[in-house]
């Protein structure tokens, strides 16, 4: 598991969706509260999964979303939790992203 030395987010897995260019994200925070966030890989967006009122909320605290971000890539960096694309093609749908 990757984690995120500010506010300690633990990311445990991720999904990406190419056709939207984001990513799911599910996390743990300190108190190992599941989180979930939708990184938009190429813009500053990433949306906060409100799981009472079922809906997405954008972040809009700056340092926040540094924190998901840098946690987002370190994960990748360092390639140890599962990560997959859900593709359209059935033959792809469970593939690892890296």
């Amino acid at each position: 598991m990757s984690t995120s030395n500010q506010q300690k987010i633990i990311f445990s897995h991720m999904i990406e969706l190419p056709s939207s260019q984001c990513v799911f994200c599910v996390t743990k925070d300190v108190k190992m509260r599941t989180r979930i966030f939708l990184v938009f890989k190429d813009k500053d967006k990433i949306y906060s999964r409100n799981g009472l009122l079922g809906t997405w909320d954008e972040i809009q605290d700056k340092t926040e979303v540094d924190t998901v971000r840098q946690g987002f890539e370190q994960a990748i960096i360092e390639r140890k939790i599962p990560c997959f694309r859900a593709d359209d093609d059935d033959n792809e749908s469970h593939k690892r992203f890296w």
